[in-house]
């Protein structure tokens, strides 16, 4: 199937573009009514014509607010925005009809979970499924084409371990470069998983470490994408990643990207056993899952505990985080659900009592990270709230009639800003002549996922069931039953910020440009945050995609002044 295409009916004068559903080939458009339509899948090459240019380039003020969100408040009801006010994109799994004088979006894509009704009728039914389906998603992502080597990023994380696997399953001849960014830090290292998977597929494999030319490589990627990236993190790794790959002679670079929310893990069962009172399959969920939690960062003794302690404190663990989660709900709520909890469960009132005065003491001993979730400046959010826009969520137009569960799913997995981080890598791909591709981006997996029951990928507590049996026979058995992976909260993450931070800043805090769109004490606030080593790295997260948002639209802006394009809006 294409992933983008377009048709024009001349007895009707009409135009229809479209885009598959997980097309990371992007497809932009500008309709002006009753005076021309221009679509490419370069950014770059729209803005660089000469009438748009000229005539067309006026700066979308609410993207640029919801860019420098770290909530996203607006991020979903404006996914076909662009930086740039009259450029579009086709949403993916929709087609865009043009007449002379407008626009009309819909959907393309349906899903079809019935086809799934009378086939799953066994946990072997359900591994034998997702099997062929993903064996077939590999296939057409990796191509016919057994004489090029190919490399994949293997993180050591299931994901991208059985997307490495896989593909050596089907071309196990092929020359298979195995590419492992290497951590300098032992929080975030996973090296010893990568080498696992590596050495039982027989793969050229390869531990690198990662460019340290952050906002260099932000330049490169804004040039090629013509508009900021979207990454919450600064965009080093994958570039890195396919740049080496390109210096293999591959030029196809695969990754795991998007597992985690196309698969599902089952979790949501909790929620579904909450919600119904079932209060006798929550404790017996808890039960399961105990055995895979580790709690030495709170207990030094957790390993010597028996395993009805373990289970008696993932209970409480996981009773106390339900509670405190009201709290945005107000006080009366948060009364309710412990008073709910206390009647129906093994709730320990000690053990509340405990964690809130820990809570408390920890909040008077460590310095109060007050960050904020939108660093734009008043002007703009003036500006940009003042202008009323045609608003389409296309994750919500994809799971429409499918029922909410489908809709936070949906959100999830076609999140209109990890599809624009996504776009953004293709252009680069594209830039340097290497194609990276997620195999597990796949429509029929996904309907298949969506069918099967939580229960089932639930299984034993670990989750993600029908994914590791389906590989069992093609993984390492540490992998296979690895119950979590490295995270960004981590020295990883604040290294690397800190690192753009101050490659950038001399540069940033001379710009003419950039304070016109952020909030100057609140971006110092931030920056306070990120240089105050007495802080954790866990309340950082937002704070490295403050900085990090704010580099990419400094760098675009000077990136549009640099190359002659007017700033105006």
């Amino acid at each position: 199937m294409l992933s983008v295409g377009a048709g024009y009916n001349a007895t009707l004068r009409k135009l229809i573009l479209f885009r598959s559903i997980f097309g990371n080939l992007p497809l932009f458009y500008i309709h002006i009514p009753h005076r021309f339509v221009l679509f490419s899948t370069s950014l770059s090459g729209i803005i660089s014509h000469k009438l748009v240019r000229e005539q067309y380039l006026n700066l979308d003020l609410k993207r640029i607010q919801t860019h420098l969100d770290v909530g996203q408040t607006e991020t979903l009801t404006h996914s076909v925005n662009t930086f740039y006010s009259f450029i579009k994109l086709v949403p993916p799994g929709h087609i865009v009809e043009f007449n002379e004088s407008s626009v009309k979006i819909e959907k393309l894509t349906t899903f079809r979970l019935s086809r799934w009704d009378n086939v799953l009728k066994t946990t072997h039914d359900v591994t034998d499924a997702f099997f062929s389906l993903f064996k077939q998603a590999v296939e057409l992502s990796a191509g016919s084409t057994s004489s090029t080597p190919i490399a994949t990023h293997l993180s050591g994380g299931l994901d991208s371990s059985s997307v490495s696997a896989m593909l050596r399953y089907i071309q196990p001849d092929r020359v298979l470069h195995t590419i492992h960014n290497k951590s300098k830090f032992a929080d975030s290292d996973e090296s010893a998983y990568a080498i696992a998977v590596s050495d039982k597929i027989n793969s050229v494999h390869h531990e690198v470490y990662q460019s340290e030319e952050d906002f260099e490589l932000i330049r490169l990627l804004t040039a090629a994408h013509g508009q900021p990236i979207a990454t919450k993190m600064p965009p080093t790794l994958i570039t890195s990643m396919l740049l080496y790959a390109k210096d293999r002679g591959c030029e196809v670079l695969l990754s795991g990207s998007g597992g985690d929310s196309i698969v599902g893990s089952g979790f949501e069962i909790f929620q579904h056993a909450f919600e119904t009172r079932d209060w006798a399959l929550l404790e017996n969920l808890l039960e399961k899952r105990a055995p895979y939690f580790s709690y030495s960062h709170m207990y030094s003794d957790w390993d010597n505990l028996s395993s009805e302690k373990k289970v008696d404190l993932v209970k409480q663990f996981y009773f106390y985080n339900r509670v405190v989660r009201q709290k945005h709900k107000g006080v009366s709520q948060v009364v309710k659900t412990y008073l709910d909890l206390a009647r129906n469960t093994d709730l320990s009132h000690s053990y509340f009592l405990k964690r809130a005065w820990t809570s408390l003491m920890n909040r008077a001993n460590k310095p109060s990270v007050s960050g904020t979730l939108n660093i734009a400046a008043h002007d703009l959010i003036e500006a940009s709230n003042s202008k009323q826009q045609p608003s389409f969520n296309y994750p919500a137009s994809l799971a429409d009639s499918l029922g909410s569960t489908a809709a936070n799913l949906f959100t999830d997995v076609f999140n209109p800003t990890i599809n624009r981080s996504q776009e953004g890598f293709f252009d680069l791909g594209n830039h340097i002549g290497i194609s990276s591709r997620s195999p597990l981006q796949n429509k029929a997996l996904l309907e298949l996922c969506m069918a099967v029951p939580d229960t089932v990928k639930y299984g034993n507590g670990l989750g993600r069931e029908h994914f590791r049996n389906s590989m069992r026979h093609l993984l390492p058995e540490v992998v296979v039953n690895r119950p979590g992976k490295a995270t960004l909260t981590s020295a990883y993450g604040q290294e690397i910020t800190f690192r753009l931070w101050n490659q950038a800043k001399e540069e940033f805090m001379e710009s003419t440009n950039i304070w016109s769109f952020i909030d100057r004490k609140k971006f110092l606030g931030e920056i306070a945050i990120l240089e105050n080593e007495q802080i954790p790295y866990t309340q950082k997260s937002n704070t490295w995609c403050h900085v990090t948002r704010a580099v990419t639209l400094h760098t675009w802006l000077e990136w549009m002044s640099s190359s002659g394009y007017p700033i105006s809006y």
